[in-house]
């Protein structure tokens, strides 16, 4: 049926749709981001070590990311893991860093001189929130629903980022 989506043979699987893994991977990398940025917005650090710090932060937590699936892995197949096994594993935690990508070239650009470390961090900041809305979007997308819902799903990965804001200036 046209406009339906595809199965593959598994209840509430849909042929063509992403694993849900490098979603919520990508999601939970921009919270990170967002956590860090707010941070960096109370005691701005020079352009360079915001870079270093916001990039280096969510490489930290995808490469835990990673050791956890590595060791949950060898502990489901005895011991070993192929390395197929630890491909999948890298493309699974690779998304947690997309968020860090857009944040880390504007803290880049204030310690070129091209901007104030204030702005790029308030920019990052925006870039971040607009990335959680496209994210929200696209899951609202995949799932075949209408632009209402599409819009509220955005909204809703937008409103869980800006808790997590709200929660860190609150204790700042």
């Amino acid at each position: 049926m046209a406009g339906q989506p595809q199965t593959s043979g598994q209840p509430g699987v849909a042929h063509g749709l992403v694993q849900h893994r490098p979603i919520s991977s990508a999601i939970y990398g921009l919270i990170t981001v967002l956590a860090v940025l707010q941070v960096m917005d109370v005691h701005p650090p020079s352009g360079w070590a915001g870079a270093v710090t916001l990039f280096g932060t969510t490489l930290a937590v995808a490469l835990a990311d990673a050791y956890s699936d590595t060791i949950a892995e060898m502990i489901a197949g005895r011991g070993h893991i192929t390395r197929a096994e630890l491909m999948k594993i890298a493309r699974d935690v690779a998304p947690v860093l997309t968020g860090a990508q857009a944040p880390t070239v504007l803290l880049l650009l204030s310690a070129l001189g091209l901007m104030s470390v204030k702005s790029a961090i308030t920019l990052a900041q925006i870039v971040s929130f607009l990335l959680l809305f496209g994210f929200g979007w696209r899951v609202g997308q995949l799932l075949h629903e209408g632009t209402l819902r599409r819009l509220v799903s955005g909204l809703t990965l937008v409103l869980i980022g800006g808790l997590v804001v709200g929660l860190k200036a609150a204790v700042h």
